[in-house]
């Protein structure tokens, strides 16, 4: 099927070698292209300019059924339109862009999730961190939340029902900021205004990180991967707005993987955790959970920099919602099953692991599952030594996921009355 695409390139003179590559090895078929690059200091006018030509060559009669556009400062991989545009066709969407990280360490993207009270704020950014919870191509809808694109590298169909109707602007405003005695200055990006305007007229938009990239800058950033010194955007929100994202900010050593087998493990069922630390395996357990006992002296006494933690503990579980699922128990004192499954991450020694095995044997339900954390990854010894004594009375080990050893506990032999 035959393709016609206009693909725009804004920017200010100074085209990369990788963007400039993406331009010119944007489709298998670089005849269905009219490729124009336009140059200048006003951006949005830029953006303008490149719509304008392609309206304009609607109205001289020539086809155009998409519209691409790709900045001067991106680098994405060969014959991305072509793909871009299937998945665009795949997924039923009228516009879809390429997650693309802004260039500084944080691992923020110009992906926003949009504030129906103030247009100068959004609701946050998402982070690297929060797109990978996330379908590998999702809209609104997957984020419960008014998705706002940027426009670094995207395609929409070219529709003549409603491109007339849209355009792109950087609005700018002076306020005074009475909490910081100051004056500001505030910007609505042309993107984020853009992506507005395309939900009023209820056009289906979306974002993928089906396209491998780089954002040039000092350095490239990419985006085939989670990474950044933020695992959400800290400067508008306390947490990550992705539904069951892994709590990457959370003190600890669990694994996203790890993390979200526990979930799998704990769903419906009431947990003992002995070892809770931060409260990073917690969240990911009293998510799905109906209840876990947190089983901690909360001093960090086993870990490299001991330290009391319950503070935090406790203000993690809270800025998650969980307060009313999640219990603090003392280890010395007298713990009241049964439970459903426990994680056993405490002290990593070998007889504090086969006693805390043995303590949460005895407090499960039948059938009820032990996770150990730490197992056989060569760090903690003692650990896997443990395990497989504990298995070698009678225990069964039903799988791993990461260094999360998952055992059945042998079999309780009924006691004489």
């Amino acid at each position: 099927m035959t393709r016609r695409v206009f693909l725009g390139m804004p920017g200010y003179g100074n085209m990369t070698a990788a963007a400039s590559r993406g331009f010119w090895r944007a489709s298998r078929n670089m005849d269905q292209l009219h490729c124009q690059y336009q140059n200048g200091s006003l951006l949005a006018c830029n953006f303008n300019a490149l719509w304008c030509t392609a309206l304009n060559m609607v109205r001289n009669g020539v086809q155009i059924d998409y519209f691409a556009m790709l900045h001067d400062d991106i680098g994405p991989q060969d014959f991305w339109l072509d793909e871009l545009i299937d998945e665009l066709e795949q997924k039923r969407l009228d516009v879809l862009g390429v997650v693309s990280p802004i260039k500084d360490p944080r691992g923020v993207t110009s992906l926003a999730l949009h504030d129906p009270k103030d247009n100068w704020h959004p609701k946050c950014r998402l982070s690297m961190y929060d797109v990978y919870a996330l379908p590998e191509t999702f809209t609104s809808d997957d984020i419960g939340e008014t998705l706002l694109l940027n426009t670094g590298c995207w395609v929409c169909r070219f529709d003549p029902a409603w491109v007339s109707k849209v355009h792109f602007t950087i609005n700018d405003r002076i306020v005074f900021n009475t909490a910081r005695n100051c004056y500001q200055a505030q910007t609505e990006p042309e993107d984020w205004y853009f992506s507005r305007l395309l939900h009023e007229l209820g056009l289906r938009i979306g974002a993928t990180r089906k396209i491998r990239l780089e954002h040039e800058g000092r350095m490239n950033f990419v985006n085939t991967k989670p990474w950044g010194t933020q695992s959400f955007d800290a400067e508008h929100t306390n947490r990550s707005p992705v539904p069951d994202a892994f709590p990457h900010e959370v003190e600890g050593w669990m694994t996203e993987e790890e993390g979200r087998k526990l979930a799998e493990l704990a769903a419906g069922k009431r947990v003992l955790e002995i070892g809770s630390y931060c409260g990073r395996s917690t969240i990911c357990m009293a998510r799905t959970a109906e209840h876990v006992t947190a089983v901690d002296y909360f001093d960090g006494r086993c870990t490299p920099q001991p330290q009391d933690t319950l503070e935090k503990f406790r203000a993690n579980i809270d800025r998650y919602g969980l307060t009313n699922k999640v219990t603090i128990a003392n280890p010395d004192e007298d713990l009241s099953g049964p439970f459903g499954f426990a994680f056993v991450d405490g002290a990593h020694d070998y007889e504090s692991v086969l006693r805390d095995a043995h303590r949460a044997s005895q407090l499960l339900d039948e059938g009820g599952l032990i996770a150990f954390h730490d197992y056989d990854n060569g760090r903690d010894p003692e650990v896997t030594e443990a395990v497989k004594d504990f298995l070698s009375v009678g225990a069964e080990l039903v799988g791993v996921v990461g260094s999360v050893a998952i055992v059945r506990p042998p079999v309780r032999v009924p006691q004489e009355v």
